[in-house]
């Protein structure tokens, strides 16, 4: 036995040991060695009712401690030993392939999964709940708590009515992107550069039909002083060009968030390339995926859907085809 600074040890290693432990480790120890001790006259109830234990949880650490040291004195995990609902590994496997693939969300990974499992007639099913608890135990994502906020959404009245125009950049190559304020239904292509005439040439390319309302930030390209895109508004618009507040971003929030999801695709897809054709490629995989497979809750439907009455049903097998999973995820003959 030890004192040492008015505590008593049990081992002289142990303080170096106690040091990075929790102080209820530290407490625990303290009052274990006390009853320990050979001349001590403390008994078992009282040491126990000093760290706020019961008679009973106080021997049983008691008993660990003497089986582990130090350890044995720490929380034990209440986690139960086996899972018999725990999804199969080779379903985790597939959700954890098709993420690392895509980028996709725990609901459009869901989706696409429960399709596969059905095409193989299969009929177990994941929730977005399940698939999220499989990437954060797998260590794809982290988990966070997100701080819940009442959002109060505004939408234009129908499709055409207002469309959103901003520029961006992927490994420093510009896209430029558009989307329907009204269905979500979204657009985008790669410019050669952001010249004021090549991102007009871009905005003909991506809508051809005129449109009511354009929203737009205050960059050069849409400034109210450049005449090219004044000339386009007189062509393509109705009604007016609409210029978002300064230092406001979430103005065009829905159209930030198209281009959130698009940029973390081609990551995923593309890593830090820059290859044109593959950049190509990529956009148009995930502008038809977006349109026709990914649901959006707010507006309870898909963009396509909402747009113009109608989407391609296929494009569960577009995107398996396109990205090259049949052997993961099972597709259905079109024949």
């Amino acid at each position: 036995m030890y004192i040492i600074r008015g505590e008593l040890y049990l081992e002289k290693s142990h303080v170096k040991l106690l040091k990075n432990e929790p102080e209820y480790v530290k407490q625990r120890y303290h009052s274990v060695v006390t009853v320990l001790s050979p001349n001590s006259n403390v008994t078992r109830q009282k040491a126990a009712q000093a760290i706020g234990m019961s008679k009973r949880q106080f021997q049983r650490i008691t008993k660990r401690f003497q089986e582990e040291g130090i350890p044995g004195l720490r929380y034990k995990s209440k986690r139960p030993r086996q899972s018999p609902n725990q999804t199969p590994t080779r379903l985790e496997d597939i959700i954890v392939k098709v993420r690392e693939e895509t980028g996709f969300g725990s609901l459009n990974l869901c989706q696409i999964v429960n399709i596969s499992l059905e095409n193989q007639n299969r009929t177990e099913q994941v929730t977005p709940r399940t698939v999220s608890r499989i990437l954060v135990r797998r260590g794809v994502i982290e988990s966070e708590k997100r701080v819940k906020k009442d959002w109060k959404r505004f939408e234009w009245g129908h499709p055409n009515h207002l469309i959103q125009a901003d520029l961006t950049k992927f490994n420093g190559i510009p896209l430029l992107t558009k989307e329907d304020d009204y269905s979500r239904r979204g657009w985008a292509i790669r410019l050669t550069n952001q010249k004021d005439k090549t991102v007009v040439r871009g905005m003909k390319k991506l809508i051809k039909v005129r449109y009511d309302n354009l929203l737009t930030d205050n960059g050069s390209q849409f400034s109210r002083r450049n005449k090219v895109i004044r000339e386009y508004c007189e062509k393509y618009i109705n009604e007016k060009h609409i210029w978002t507040s300064v230092h406001h971003p979430q103005t065009m929030g829905k159209l930030s968030a198209f281009q959130k999801g698009l940029k973390r695709f081609l990551h995923h897809k593309l890593g830090a390339s820059r290859d044109i054709h593959e950049i190509d490629y990529y956009i148009n995989v995930y502008v038809h995926w977006y349109n026709n497979g990914k649901y959006h809750s707010s507006i309870d439907t898909y963009p396509e859907e909402r747009y113009s009455g109608q989407r391609d049903i296929k494009w569960y097998n577009h995107l398996v085809k396109s990205l090259k999973l049949e052997d993961i995820l099972a597709i259905k003959s079109e024949g």
